[in-house]
Protein backbone atom coordinates (compact mmCIF):
# COMPACT_ATOMS: atom_id res chain seq x y z
CA UNK A 1 0.00 0.00 0.00
CA UNK A 2 1.49 3.57 -0.64
CA UNK A 3 0.84 5.96 1.85
CA UNK A 4 0.85 9.55 0.89
CA UNK A 5 2.88 12.24 2.22
CA UNK A 6 3.21 15.95 2.42
CA UNK A 7 5.58 17.09 -0.39
CA UNK A 8 6.21 20.85 -1.88
CA UNK A 9 8.07 21.39 -4.80
CA UNK A 10 9.94 24.67 -4.91
CA UNK A 11 8.77 26.13 -8.30
CA UNK A 12 11.67 27.64 -10.31
CA UNK A 13 13.80 25.89 -7.14
CA UNK A 14 16.35 23.08 -7.10
CA UNK A 15 15.33 21.00 -3.97
CA UNK A 16 11.85 19.00 -3.52
CA UNK A 17 11.37 19.36 0.76
CA UNK A 18 11.39 16.29 2.26
CA UNK A 19 8.79 16.45 4.44
CA UNK A 20 6.55 13.44 6.64
CA UNK A 21 4.26 15.34 8.76
CA UNK A 22 1.40 13.72 7.29
CA UNK A 23 2.08 10.31 7.72
CA UNK A 24 -0.08 8.17 10.32
CA UNK A 25 3.35 7.71 12.21
CA UNK A 26 5.95 10.18 13.78
CA UNK A 27 9.52 10.42 11.83
CA UNK A 28 11.99 12.11 13.89
CA UNK A 29 12.75 15.60 12.70
CA UNK A 30 16.44 15.24 12.94
CA UNK A 31 16.04 12.35 10.06
CA UNK A 32 14.06 14.70 8.26
CA UNK A 33 16.73 17.28 8.58
CA UNK A 34 19.67 15.00 7.17
CA UNK A 35 17.62 14.09 4.41
CA UNK A 36 16.36 17.46 2.96
CA UNK A 37 20.70 18.01 3.24
CA UNK A 38 21.41 15.18 1.67
CA UNK A 39 18.97 16.11 -1.13
CA UNK A 40 20.16 19.33 -1.24
CA UNK A 41 23.63 18.62 -1.62
CA UNK A 42 22.74 16.37 -4.26
CA UNK A 43 21.97 18.66 -6.40
CA UNK A 44 24.50 20.87 -6.16
CA UNK A 45 28.51 20.64 -7.40
CA UNK A 46 30.47 18.37 -5.51
CA UNK A 47 34.24 17.90 -5.50
CA UNK A 48 34.77 15.96 -9.18
CA UNK A 49 31.29 15.94 -10.27
CA UNK A 50 28.80 18.72 -11.86
CA UNK A 51 25.64 18.86 -10.00
CA UNK A 52 23.93 17.56 -13.28
CA UNK A 53 26.25 14.67 -13.72
CA UNK A 54 25.93 13.88 -9.54
CA UNK A 55 21.47 13.71 -10.53
CA UNK A 56 22.25 11.58 -13.98
CA UNK A 57 24.32 9.16 -11.61
CA UNK A 58 21.26 9.29 -8.90
CA UNK A 59 18.82 8.71 -11.74
CA UNK A 60 20.78 5.79 -13.06
CA UNK A 61 21.11 4.31 -9.46
CA UNK A 62 17.49 3.79 -9.65
CA UNK A 63 17.48 2.80 -13.19
CA UNK A 64 19.46 -0.15 -12.80
CA UNK A 65 16.81 -2.03 -10.80
CA UNK A 66 15.19 -2.39 -14.26
CA UNK A 67 17.72 -3.82 -15.99
CA UNK A 68 17.86 -6.71 -17.46
CA UNK A 69 21.64 -7.61 -17.82
CA UNK A 70 21.73 -6.59 -14.16
CA UNK A 71 19.02 -9.45 -13.53
CA UNK A 72 20.90 -12.06 -15.39
CA UNK A 73 24.12 -11.18 -13.72
CA UNK A 74 22.01 -11.19 -10.71
CA UNK A 75 20.38 -14.63 -10.54
CA UNK A 76 23.75 -16.23 -12.65
CA UNK A 77 26.63 -18.18 -10.87
CA UNK A 78 29.09 -15.17 -12.19
CA UNK A 79 28.66 -12.08 -13.18
CA UNK A 80 31.11 -12.47 -15.35
CA UNK A 81 29.90 -15.68 -17.36
CA UNK A 82 26.44 -12.58 -18.26
CA UNK A 83 27.44 -10.03 -21.60
CA UNK A 84 25.35 -7.66 -22.81
CA UNK A 85 24.34 -3.89 -22.84
CA UNK A 86 22.62 -2.39 -19.67
CA UNK A 87 19.15 -0.75 -20.51
CA UNK A 88 20.36 2.67 -19.51
CA UNK A 89 19.25 6.24 -19.37
CA UNK A 90 21.51 7.42 -21.53
CA UNK A 91 22.86 10.92 -19.72
CA UNK A 92 26.33 9.07 -18.82
CA UNK A 93 29.38 6.70 -20.82
CA UNK A 94 28.99 3.09 -20.63
CA UNK A 95 31.75 2.82 -18.17
CA UNK A 96 29.91 5.03 -15.95
CA UNK A 97 26.87 3.09 -16.48
CA UNK A 98 28.65 -0.57 -15.66
CA UNK A 99 29.96 1.15 -12.28
CA UNK A 100 26.75 2.57 -11.18
CA UNK A 101 24.36 -0.70 -12.37
CA UNK A 102 26.63 -3.15 -10.67
CA UNK A 103 27.48 -1.39 -6.97
CA UNK A 104 23.80 -1.00 -7.16
CA UNK A 105 22.29 -4.37 -7.95
CA UNK A 106 25.43 -6.79 -7.03
CA UNK A 107 27.78 -5.25 -4.92
CA UNK A 108 28.80 -8.11 -2.98
CA UNK A 109 30.22 -9.56 -5.99
CA UNK A 110 32.57 -7.00 -6.74
CA UNK A 111 36.17 -7.93 -7.42
CA UNK A 112 39.26 -6.17 -7.91
CA UNK A 113 39.50 -7.57 -11.62
CA UNK A 114 36.28 -5.92 -12.06
CA UNK A 115 37.80 -2.49 -10.49
CA UNK A 116 40.83 -2.44 -12.54
CA UNK A 117 38.89 -3.10 -15.49
CA UNK A 118 37.02 -0.29 -15.21
CA UNK A 119 40.70 1.88 -14.43
CA UNK A 120 42.03 0.34 -17.52
CA UNK A 121 38.72 1.43 -19.15
CA UNK A 122 39.62 5.38 -18.16
CA UNK A 123 37.79 5.83 -14.71
CA UNK A 124 39.02 8.25 -13.07
CA UNK A 125 40.01 7.51 -9.29
CA UNK A 126 38.26 10.50 -7.59
CA UNK A 127 35.12 10.52 -9.71
CA UNK A 128 34.77 6.71 -8.87
CA UNK A 129 34.69 7.52 -5.64
CA UNK A 130 32.14 10.81 -5.15
CA UNK A 131 30.08 8.21 -7.47
CA UNK A 132 29.78 5.78 -4.95
CA UNK A 133 29.00 8.78 -2.55
CA UNK A 134 26.22 9.56 -4.47
CA UNK A 135 24.71 5.88 -5.08
CA UNK A 136 24.64 5.13 -1.51
CA UNK A 137 22.99 8.80 -0.61
CA UNK A 138 20.47 8.30 -2.99
CA UNK A 139 19.64 4.38 -1.66
CA UNK A 140 19.70 5.12 1.76
CA UNK A 141 17.24 7.49 1.85
CA UNK A 142 14.72 5.32 -1.25
CA UNK A 143 15.31 2.59 1.29
CA UNK A 144 13.88 4.39 4.10
CA UNK A 145 10.79 5.66 2.20
CA UNK A 146 10.47 2.41 0.47
CA UNK A 147 10.16 1.26 4.50
CA UNK A 148 7.48 3.94 4.69
CA UNK A 149 5.28 2.44 1.63
CA UNK A 150 6.15 5.68 0.29
CA UNK A 151 7.38 6.20 -3.67
CA UNK A 152 10.99 7.43 -3.68
CA UNK A 153 11.33 11.56 -3.75
CA UNK A 154 11.76 13.38 -6.86
CA UNK A 155 15.49 14.15 -7.37
CA UNK A 156 16.13 17.71 -7.10
CA UNK A 157 17.25 19.66 -9.81
CA UNK A 158 20.94 20.23 -11.09
CA UNK A 159 22.64 23.47 -9.61
CA UNK A 160 25.21 25.20 -11.18
CA UNK A 161 28.89 25.44 -10.46
CA UNK A 162 31.84 23.71 -11.07
CA UNK A 163 33.37 21.28 -9.03
CA UNK A 164 36.20 21.88 -6.80
CA UNK A 165 38.36 19.46 -7.62
CA UNK A 166 40.67 19.47 -4.18
CA UNK A 167 42.27 15.97 -3.81
CA UNK A 168 43.71 15.62 -0.48
CA UNK A 169 47.37 16.14 -0.26
CA UNK A 170 48.11 13.28 2.58
CA UNK A 171 45.77 10.34 0.38
CA UNK A 172 47.34 7.50 -0.57
CA UNK A 173 46.64 3.75 -1.71
CA UNK A 174 46.91 1.32 1.25
CA UNK A 175 43.79 0.28 2.83
CA UNK A 176 41.47 -0.24 -0.44
CA UNK A 177 41.41 -0.24 -4.34
CA UNK A 178 41.32 3.60 -4.30
CA UNK A 179 43.40 5.76 -2.48
CA UNK A 180 42.62 7.12 1.12
CA UNK A 181 43.33 9.53 4.00
CA UNK A 182 44.52 7.77 6.86
CA UNK A 183 44.00 9.51 9.77
CA UNK A 184 47.06 10.20 11.51
CA UNK A 185 48.28 11.25 7.47
CA UNK A 186 45.40 14.01 7.75
CA UNK A 187 46.97 15.82 10.84
CA UNK A 188 47.68 19.38 9.57
CA UNK A 189 46.40 19.16 6.52
CA UNK A 190 43.05 20.83 5.12
CA UNK A 191 41.27 17.89 5.61
CA UNK A 192 42.21 17.76 9.57
CA UNK A 193 38.65 18.30 10.01
CA UNK A 194 37.41 15.13 8.56
CA UNK A 195 38.42 13.08 11.51
CA UNK A 196 37.90 15.81 14.48
CA UNK A 197 36.87 13.59 17.35
CA UNK A 198 37.82 10.74 15.46
CA UNK A 199 41.78 9.59 16.57
CA UNK A 200 40.91 6.50 14.81
CA UNK A 201 38.50 5.54 12.53
CA UNK A 202 36.81 2.54 11.11
CA UNK A 203 37.92 1.52 7.68
CA UNK A 204 34.00 2.22 6.41
CA UNK A 205 35.11 5.69 7.20
CA UNK A 206 38.09 6.00 5.64
CA UNK A 207 36.28 4.49 2.56
CA UNK A 208 35.44 7.49 0.73
CA UNK A 209 37.98 9.91 2.03
CA UNK A 210 39.46 9.83 -0.82
CA UNK A 211 36.52 12.84 -1.44
CA UNK A 212 35.87 13.98 2.25
CA UNK A 213 32.80 15.66 1.48
CA UNK A 214 31.46 12.63 0.93
CA UNK A 215 32.13 11.18 4.19
CA UNK A 216 30.46 14.09 5.80
CA UNK A 217 27.69 13.85 3.79
CA UNK A 218 26.96 10.39 3.79
CA UNK A 219 27.80 10.02 7.76
CA UNK A 220 25.70 13.50 9.03
CA UNK A 221 22.98 10.50 7.28
CA UNK A 222 24.10 7.46 9.00
CA UNK A 223 24.30 9.38 12.61
CA UNK A 224 20.40 10.23 12.26
CA UNK A 225 19.25 6.79 10.71
CA UNK A 226 21.03 4.91 12.38
CA UNK A 227 23.21 6.82 15.39
CA UNK A 228 25.90 8.81 16.35
CA UNK A 229 29.83 7.30 17.03
CA UNK A 230 29.55 7.89 20.71
CA UNK A 231 25.98 6.48 21.08
CA UNK A 232 27.47 3.13 19.08
CA UNK A 233 28.68 1.79 22.29
CA UNK A 234 27.10 3.92 24.99
CA UNK A 235 25.06 0.35 26.29
CA UNK A 236 24.05 2.07 29.56
CA UNK A 237 21.44 4.31 27.64
CA UNK A 238 18.74 3.96 24.64
CA UNK A 239 18.69 6.40 22.10
CA UNK A 240 16.17 5.03 19.97
CA UNK A 241 12.58 3.81 20.21
CA UNK A 242 14.11 0.45 19.61
CA UNK A 243 17.62 -1.05 21.64
CA UNK A 244 21.13 -1.65 20.68
CA UNK A 245 20.84 -5.03 20.13
CA UNK A 246 17.39 -4.78 18.31
CA UNK A 247 19.20 -2.13 16.32
CA UNK A 248 21.78 -4.83 15.47
CA UNK A 249 19.22 -7.78 14.75
CA UNK A 250 18.07 -5.50 11.56
CA UNK A 251 21.73 -4.30 10.90
CA UNK A 252 23.07 -7.86 10.81
CA UNK A 253 19.87 -9.19 8.84
CA UNK A 254 20.40 -6.83 6.50
CA UNK A 255 24.11 -7.09 6.17
CA UNK A 256 23.33 -10.56 5.55
CA UNK A 257 20.41 -10.26 2.67
CA UNK A 258 23.08 -7.76 0.76
CA UNK A 259 26.31 -9.86 1.83
CA UNK A 260 27.68 -7.11 3.34
CA UNK A 261 31.07 -8.58 4.63
CA UNK A 262 32.54 -6.01 6.62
Amino acid sequence: MQVCCHQEKRIGGAMTEISYQDLPWPVRDDITAAQGRAWDRLGRAGTWLTGAERIAIAAEARNALACKLCQDRKAALSPQGVQGSHDHLGQLSELEVEQIHRIRTDPGRLGRSWYLGLRDGGMVEERYVETVGVIVTTVAIDTFTKGLGMDPWPLPAARPGAPSRQRPIAARRELAWVATLPPADAVGTPDEDLYAGRPTAANIYQAMSLVPAEVKGFFDLVTNQYLPPAAMTDFDNEYRAINHAQIELVAGRVSALNQCVY
